[in-house]
């Protein structure tokens, strides 16, 4: 469904941007976007390719943050620049997991295979990294999401040591919680990070199907969900925001979809996707290729292609109330614009 009113609240899917590429207009797995000033949008992409000479066949060709400028309507965006690629040299990337901002802008991206978090200005110019892998006070295994306070302090998720950990943003380590399971508190592979308007923190735990929701200091305050497929449920949740109105928008990954609770924890309702026609720069490639434009006249049902798949990142931009959606399989960006006014029909006429 297009447009969506639900619980006093009204989503009106906008357009999408993005297609496959290696570079330039274009993403590779993107697995996380941020919000930067003005309509400034970085998109982190992992990057893949086959390569036969590899061990585990897989090279990060197209890891990367691509900077990009994102309009209000189907059009408006542009490709401006993108830095980092493939390697474990500094400033290089091997797993790109998770991505956030300061309020410098400066760019904060994780590395699940090197164990690092890299610092770049929002230009993309490197500054810094830090962390070792290890499970002592500031080593990572595996770290994932990332998200930073009003204090430039940075929570970390520590996937394999199923913690978080708050760090300043040199890296210092500051304290951490969670450890293995399923009690309240407790971690299994957490993934994706946010935190409120208050500074509360929500994770995105990932094989225990649910988001937990902590007061900044880490101690336990709510969950949302539970396994499953049915509305409410969550199926290894990869993300999750909160706008500033306290709704929560979960990144529900095996089920395709993105689901929406309030604050309270209360399931409102579900994104599945509405990209009914291809982005701007998909659509210049399809139209170049005489064949692809038959093949696509031949389909019966699109539907498909307008659908969510395996969304990994979700991110609220507050300036514009608009809710974005990496689209991770399908190497784009969703977009929907949460109305404050929206008129419905009169049902008296």
């Amino acid at each position: 469904m297009v447009t969506q009113l639900v619980a006093g609240r009204t989503f009106d899917y906008s357009h999408s941007i993005g297609r496959g590429a290696p570079s330039g207009e274009g993403f590779t797995v993107a697995v996380d976007v941020a919000m930067g000033e003005g309509d400034i949008v970085y998109v982190l992409n992992r990057g893949y390719e086959f390569v036969p000479t590899v061990a585990w066949n897989r090279a990060g060709r197209g890891a990367r943050v691509g900077i990009f400028s994102v309009g209000t309507e189907a059009g408006d965006e542009k490709f401006i620049s993108e830095f980092g690629k493939y390697g474990d040299a500094r400033g290089e990337f091997i797993w790109p997991a998770g991505m956030a901002l300061d309020s410098q802008t400066n760019i904060y991206v994780s590395d699940e295979w090197l164990n690092r978090v890299s610092v770049f200005d929002k230009d993309g110019n490197f500054l810094n990294d830090w962390g070792t892998p290890g499970e002592g006070n500031g080593e990572f295994s595996g770290p994932s999401g990332i998200a930073i306070d009003a204090q430039d302090d940075v929570y970390v998720v520590d996937s394999r040591n199923h913690r978080v950990q708050k760090l300043t943003k040199d890296g210092k380590f500051l304290l951490s919680w969670g450890k293995l399971g399923s009690e309240e508190g407790e971690f299994d592979s957490p993934w994706g990070i946010t935190l409120d308007q208050d500074g509360n923190v929500y994770v995105a735990d990932h094989k225990n199907h649910r988001v937990q929701k902590f007061s900044p200091d880490g101690h336990f305050l709510s969950q949302f969900g539970s396994y499953g497929s049915g509305r409410g449920e969550l199926n290894r949740p990869s993300a999750v925001t909160v706008d500033p109105d306290g709704d929560v928008y979960i990144c529900d990954w095996a089920n395709d979809r993105v689901q929406l609770f309030n604050s309270e924890g209360k399931f409102l309702t579900s994104f599945t996707g509405d990209a009914q026609e291809l982005t701007k720069w998909a659509q210049a490639i399809v139209s170049t290729n005489p064949g692809a434009v038959k093949r696509r006249r031949e389909v019966k049902n699109m539907e498909i292609e307008w659908r969510l798949s395996m969304p990994t990142g979700v991110t609220f931009d507050t300036a514009r109330n608009r809710l974005f959606i990496a689209d991770t399989q399908r190497n784009r960006l969703q977009i929907y614009n949460k109305l404050k006014e929206y008129a419905g029909p009169q049902r008296n006429l």
